[in-house]
This record gives structure tokens, sequence and C-alpha cells, in this order.
């Protein structure tokens, strides 16, 4: 293999310093284990009888040469005793749109002018921490990698749009400096990490929280369709261009990768075929060189100081499988067909196996796909294995165990399956409606009354209603509650008795009564109020108009102290009823009587004061 450049004067690339970074990069990408923690010199620390957390890793302090315990991206503590998980975790939110993954990472192609949403859901904190980013991948190794911020407060670029509290962001008009090396990804900024206000800062990729990402941190890689550049022969020359796809400054510098079919943002397997050349030159392929190989252009820009990844692109080396060619001359002399296919040996075509036999039967539960050179027996759908020795039930019941919607159960069956109606639902098995059946009953409700009778109750509900069923029996029941002691009953007024009789048949008087019986105050109640008789006016009111004497004012006073003489008194004839005319009263008005004593007794008296007045008598 040989490489060249029309552009090699003006590159300055460094050879030995980067392939030598590129080397020790590759060693620690090659101890990484998927699913395991990659820890190169845990021997060392348990050597020095230093024993790491299982969350941790043991490293080489580079300038004081010692060893010690970090915890893992995305963990908290000392290393030795704890390391305690973030609640935080960010992955994406549909792994759908996704053509690959990797840990914490979605590979996606696209094209560029195209549109792409990546979308992440976050779980254990605040909406509001999290930030986007975008890394640019440098050329090293004096160069820095650097990541941009695209979430506040760094200024949003012009073709991205941020959506869903920061959850989605869309890349409008993808750009050539989008793609794989470069990349993005969310990150949730807690309080034990750096909150990064910097729009844009260098940042180079550390292998340590490559080889073990964070929960925190969720990348997107856009990767491109790679370009076809047609079948060869083991042993044929290729030559690859990039500049019919690219444009190219003359300060750019390429870099050739070869890669695994599979894209892996970690670096594996990558090998570095030539820096510095606008084209590469294949003199004789290996067979361990068709596949993938990508040009990647470092240039400087405007937006970002160093020298960084601004375009790439992806090319595709198949091998020719039709035919083997003896020597460099593609004749028909020196070339022959190879197994499934045929042709005079430049030109071979594929045979279909499957309409023209084959040396294998497929299974009856199998059927026959032709493939370029061969064919393969494919069991049909509900059974598994080669096709050709074994075609065995797949139990789907076991396999996807939500097969069937929510009340039906899933049966396996010869080939497939079926979901039939549980207890307590109705249907055909894909829609199972719940059967109506009672509640159960609610407690009794609570009894407040602190005498006499009361009952409590308790109900019950006629469940799904959408099914149209009706529930047999009461919703609803009553009991009595414990007995009590009597209640106090307040005495209450019968109705009033018919009017009495009127005493005259001229203005007279009529009455009636009522007795407090209806019922009658029991158990300590109150009596009734208000009176139990009532009289009023009755008879013709054009009768001769009856007075009533009033009560006899007293006595007047005695005229004479000595001898005899007369006082009187007087009473006056009312109306009976106010209004009703002039009183006539029966009898006199006025009455008298004799007062004083007689003119003797006085003599005697006068002689005799003053012994009445000692109280001597005589």
């Amino acid at each position: 293999m040989w490489l060249f450049s029309p552009f090699a004067d003006v590159v300055d690339c460094r050879e030995s310093w980067s392939k030598m970074c590129l080397r020790i990069l590759l060693l620690a990408l090659l101890l990484r284990k998927v699913g395991n923690v990659s820890d190169p010199i845990q021997n060392e620390c348990i050597y020095r009888n230093i024993h790491c957390h299982q969350q941790a890793i043991c490293r080489l302090d580079l300038v004081t040469q010692f060893f010690y315990c970090q915890c893992l991206p995305g963990y908290t503590g000392d290393g030795v005793n704890s390391c305690q998980e973030s609640d935080g975790i960010v992955t994406v939110s549909d792994w759908r749109i996704c053509n690959g993954t990797e840990v914490q990472t979605c590979l996606i192609t696209k094209t560029v002018g195209g549109n792409v949403t990546f979308s992440v859901s976050v779980t254990g904190y605040n909406l509001k921490l999290i930030a986007w980013f975008k890394f640019y991948a440098s050329k090293g190794p004096i160069f820095h990698s650097y990541r941009k911020r695209l979430t506040p407060p760094a200024n949003l670029l012009p073709r991205v749009l941020l959506k869903n509290q920061n959850l989605e962001i869309e890349l409008i008009n993808i750009s050539e400096d989008d793609f794989y090396p470069n990349r993005f990804w969310a990150e949730l900024e807690t309080d034990i990490m750096k909150h990064v206000e910097e729009e844009m800062e260098p940042y180079d990729d550390a292998p340590f929280e490559l080889l073990n990402p964070s929960r925190m941190r969720y990348y997107f890689v856009l990767d491109s369709p790679p370009i076809d550049i047609g079948e060869y022969l083991t042993g044929d020359i290729i030559q690859i261009h990039v500049a019919p796809y690219v444009a190219i400054s003359k300060t750019a510098f390429i870099r050739w990768f070869k890669e695994p079919l599979i894209l892996s943002q970690f670096g594996e397997n990558i090998t570095v075929l030539g820096d510095g050349t606008e084209g590469i030159l294949i003199n004789g392929v290996r067979e361990d060189e068709f596949g993938h190989i990508r040009a990647v252009v470092y240039d400087f820009t405007h937006e970002v100081p160093g020298c960084v990844a601004v375009a790439q692109r992806l090319f595709n080396i198949r091998k020719d499988i039709t035919k083997t060619c003896f020597g460099s001359i593609r004749s028909t002399h020196g070339c022959k067909c190879n197994a499934g296919f045929e042709g005079n040996g430049v030109h071979c075509v594929d045979i279909n196996e499957c309409i023209q036999g084959m040396p294998f039967h497929c299974l009856p539960r199998a059927r026959c796909i032709n493939t370029h050179g061969s064919y393969r027996c494919q069991c049909v759908d509900g059974y598994e294995g080669d096709g050709i020795f074994s075609c065995i039930d797949i139990d789907e019941c076991a396999q996807q165990k939500d097969i069937c919607k929510q009340g039906a159960l899933c049966v396996n069956t010869l080939g497939s399956f079926q979901c039939v109606c549980q207890s307590g639902y109705f249907g055909d098995g894909n829609q199972c409606i719940a059967t109506s059946i009672w509640s159960p009953w609610s407690p009794w409700s609570v009894c407040t009354a602190t005498c006499g009778m009361q009952n409590k109750m308790r109900i019950r509900m006629c469940t799904h209603p959408e099914s149209g069923m009706r529930c047999d029996g009461p919703s609803a029941e009553l009991t009595p509650c414990k007995a009590g002691n009597p209640c106090p009953v307040n005495g209450q007024w019968s109705e009033w008795s018919p009017w009495s009789t009127c005493t005259t048949s001229c203005l007279g008087i009529k009455s009636r009564v009522r007795i407090c019986d209806n019922p009658p105050a029991a158990y300590g109640g109150l009596q009734c109020s208000g009176p139990a008789e009532q009289s009023t006016a009755c008879g013709n009111s054009d009768c001769p108009v009856i007075g009533l004497w009033s009560s006899w004012t007293p006595w007047t006073p005695c005229p004479v102290t000595c001898g005899m003489n007369l006082v009187k008194r007087s009473r006056i004839c009312n109306e009976l009823f106010r209004g009703t005319g002039v009183a006539d009263c029966v009898g006199s008005n006025q009455e008298e009587r004799s007062c004083g004593f007689p003119v003797d007794y006085c003599k005697y008296l006068s002689q005799h004061s003053d012994s009445i007045m000692t109280g001597r008598w005589i």
C-alpha cells in the first residue's frame, strides 16, 4: 500500500507523535470490556493492598506516582469504601430512532442538508439542569478538541432549536461538521459537577470517561451513508479520492481510517491508513482491507480556535465473491465463477438455488431464500431453527410476556399462539372486557346519635359499566344501630278545641282550650309554651249597651274629729266593650255611711286624755 496527496507540501502532520498517541489510545480502548468496568491496572492496586470499590477504578497519579481509587463517572465517594450512584439518569427517549446503540450512545445515519432531532428522557433531577453540547474532534496532537454549549447561558446556533423543556434539540440543515468524529450529548449539570457557562472551551476526550460512560450523559453520533466504490478482487489496485465529494482548502489536513462495518464512537478496531493525503492508493488490496474506509477533513474555521473536523466521507469497498481470477488480467481463461454463480468467468451471475435445486432440502416448515452466491433455509413464522435439520415451535407466550392485551391469557399453539379472555373477562381474546361485578361492601356508616333509634348504611358499586351488564342485588343495606336511651320529647300542643257557646246572645264571651299532649313532654323534655285557653267577644253588637262598674274608690276622710258625720265612695260605669256606646249599669254609683263619735263620748275622752296617754284607766 502507498499513499499520495497533491497537498502534502502544505501539511504539518507530525506523523510520528500522532501515531504514538493514537497507539496509546487504541491500547486503552482494547482493554475495554462491554458490560464491565475497565480497570487496566487493577492488579497493581491489589498488589499494593488497595482494594477499590466495585464501582471504582484503580488510577495512577502521574505527578506523585501514587496509586489510588477513583469512582466511575456519575458516582461520588472515596472510591474505596463508597461510590454512590447519582439518582439522575439520562437516556434516549425512543431508541427506535437509532440505527445502532452503544453504552449511553445512539448512532444515527443521516445525510448533509437533512434535519434530525435528538431527544432524551431524564429521571431523578430537575429538567432545568439538562445541558446540550457539541464536540469538535481535533486532529491533534498540538491542537485541542473543543466543545460548544448549545443551551443557555450560551447563545444558540441559528440552526439549533430547543424543545420540550430542553429535552429535545433539533438540527436544521445538517452541516458537514455535524458528523462523526464530532458528536453531540445531553448532560445533567448537578451540584457535584462543574456548571459549564463558557460557550466554547477546549475539551479533550478522557479515555477514562469514554471507557466508563456515566448515566448522567447521553451521546448522539451522526454517521453518513457509505459511498460504494464498487466490487474488487483480492490483489486489485484501488484509488480513493475525497476531493470530488468535499471542498478542500489549502490548510486542510486529511486523515484516512479503516473502520469496522459497525461504527463505534469509542474508536475500537480503527486503524489509521494515512495522514495529510487527499487520496489513497491501495496497491493490491488484502482480504482485511475490504469494508469501510473513512476520510476525515480537519481545518480551521471562524467558530473554533483549533484545527478540528469540518467534514468526512465514508467509503465502502466491496469484495467480488462471484469469481476467482489467477493473475491480474480478467479473461475467460484466467477466471472462473465461484460456487453459487454461473457464467464465462468474467461475467458471473447468481444462481437461484431455490429454483434450480439445492444440495440440501429445507424442512416442510421452512422456506428457501436465495442469497448472493448461495441460499438459506428459513423457518416459517412461529418456528425457529436452521430450516434444514430443525424447525422448533416458538413459545411466543414465554418470549413475549405482554403479547396479549390486558385481561387475556396467552396460550401457545403449534407455530403460533392464541389470546383467550381470562376469568372475569369476556370477548374474543383480542379485546377482553371486564365483567361487571359488585365491588366489596363499603364500611358501615358511623352511628352518631346518642339516644333513640338510628340506622347505619353500607354501599357497593357495580364495576365496569362499559360492559353493559347489570349486577344482581341491592347496592345499599341498612341495619339498626345499637339501642340507646330514649331521647327527650318536648311537649307539643294539641289542636284547639271548638269555641264554647257564647255566654249571652248580646255581646257575650266565648272561649276555647288546648292540651299539651301531642305528644306530652317525656324523658326530660320541655313543656308546651303559651296559653292553654283563649277568650273572645261574641254575640250581636246591635243589642243595648251593657255597662260594667269599676271598683269602688276609697272612702273619703271623715270631716270631723268629734261628733258624727258622713263619708262617701263612688264608682264609674264603664263600657263593657269600648266603642259600643253609652254604658248603662244597674245600681248606684255612690254610697254613704256615718263616721265619728257621739259628743258625750268625745267629752269623756277629753276629760281622761291624760290617763289614756299614760296608760292609766279609772
